[in-house]
């Protein structure tokens, strides 16, 4: 294959394939977790987000990731939590930047942690899910102008074939990229996530880069994992997760807040996920750059769509703030609506790039738990309407196991099912009594 996107001979392309997509629906409904490696690892400090982290003021409260959960020692335990709930799947990251520290240079032994954590989740009957790349990007390769410059997608291909061989024995669901519109708008818009840019011509650019990047990886996958590690008939199920979120107009009676809306819902969410379907890339927006590449091998690329969704966001041209949650709208602690029923609508929406779909992350921010206990149940229940509708769902991964660094937020925002001592985070987790209500939720369905 080349950077261009043409696939090598004799590339599978599952998602095309109504046989291999009959073998996925014959496997059982993955109840799962997530976690990212940056958000819950400790010490990943060889990574863009470290350096971003020692900016004063760039995170609220000027938090830094630092130890964090310590999950990088702890992951044993973190799984027994995962068993503990009777769940059958675990996503999980790997660091680029411990597992490739300078360019070219391979750590064998970071490679051997992440594959004792997939034996590990095997050992315990829950199937891995890993994601290739969930923010944070080496240190050297932001040195060479990141995902910002399509002549880089080589290194990031050279990784991916490196980490499928090494762990598809043991991994047959991987997520190649993690929301690249978030990515792109927050690090290269709004310039709230490193590299800190505001220009949204860049943004799209970079956006296109990591949906190239998907389509790449995607068969760089499948030509380097081929062992079927759980026997049911596919070696490689994988897709990109996708940040789904509702735009609707802050004022349904104003024209100009409906067209807000509306270009920012056709470039965030269906522009994304069409080519994630194996359409062509077309980002635009008004005063930026268009971008528009076919690239050949999207076609094929996805077996099913990740599905992220939180919230819904008000739009207007007008005012402060040109997205907001609903005036009167309860919200969690970072100030996001709570609409878990909007997941119904995140699904039926996606029908449409005709994949079967995957929850790979649906959560709330929430330290007292007040509001998830009922959160997870109006979200499973419209995961429940989406089925029945005919919504090929097949998978719900809650976010997040742990208390973790959200991102820009620090540790202001606790979307863990258990929660997390940061001023020492050796000491046990402790349950939320939403971790019991997501448990019992998930026994209900089986």
């Amino acid at each position: 294959m080349d950077v261009n996107g043409t696939p090598a001979a004799g590339v599978t392309q599952g998602a095309t394939d109504p046989a291999t997509r009959g073998a996925a629906h014959r496997s059982p409904f993955l109840w799962g977790v997530g976690t990212s490696a940056h958000q819950v690892e400790g010490g990943n400090d060889r990574n863009d987000w470290w350096d971003w982290e020692q900016r004063p003021g760039a995170i609220h409260g000027g938090d830094r990731s630092g130890a964090a959960c310590r999950h990088y020692e702890r992951y044993a335990e973190d799984l027994d939590l995962v068993r503990g709930l009777a769940l059958n799947a675990y996503r999980f990251s790997v660091e680029w930047s411990r597992l490739e520290p300078e360019p070219g240079r391979y750590d064998d032994a970071a490679l051997a942690h992440y594959r004792a954590v997939a034996e590990a989740c095997r050992a315990r009957g829950i199937a891995p899910m890993v994601t290739l790349h969930h923010f944070t990007i080496p240190r050297w390769f932001a040195a060479k102008g990141g995902w910002e410059r399509r002549e880089n997608l080589p290194h990031f291909i050279r990784f991916v074939r490196w980490v499928g061989a090494g762990l598809g024995d043991r991994v047959d669901h991987w997520i190649t990229v993690n929301e690249p519109e978030v990515l792109g708008f927050y690090g290269y818009a709004s310039g709230i996530w490193p590299p800190g840019v505001s220009d949204r011509s860049r943004a799209l650019v970079v956006i296109a880069n990591l949906l190239e990047a998907h389509a790449l990886a995607s068969h760089a996958l499948r030509e380097t994992d081929r062992v079927d590690a759980d026997g049911d008939g596919r070696a490689t199920i994988i897709g990109a997760a996708k940040h789904w979120v509702h735009l609707d107009p802050r004022r349904a009676w104003h024209p100009l807040d409906w067209l807000a809306a509306s270009v920012q819902h056709r470039v965030f969410n269906v522009a994304v996920a069409r080519a994630l379907a194996g359409g062509p890339i077309e980002l635009s927006i008004p005063g930026a750059r268009t971008v528009r590449r076919r690239v050949d091998a999207l076609a094929g690329s996805s077996d099913f769509l990740g599905v992220n969704f939180y919230t819904r966001w008000m739009v207007s041209l007008f005012g402060k703030d040109p997205r907001s949650a609903r005036r009167g709208a309860p919200v969690n602690d970072l100030g996001w609506e709570i609409q878990p029923e909007g997941l119904g609508r995140a699904l039926e929406a996606c029908r449409a790039f005709e994949l079967p779909m995957i929850v790979t992350e649906s959560g709330i921010a929430d330290a007292a738990d007040r509001w998830r206990p009922d959160f997870i149940r109006r979200s499973l229940e419209a995961i429940d309407r989406a089925r029945a509708d005919g919504a090929d769902v097949r998978g719900y991964y809650h976010w997040s196991l742990l208390d973790n660094f959200e991102w820009a937020d620090g540790y202001q925002g606790r979307f863990g099912l258990y929660a997390v001592d940061f001023e020492d985070p050796m000491l046990p987790r402790r349950a939320r009594p939403s971790a019991g209500v997501y448990a019992a939720e998930v026994a209900r369905r089986r």
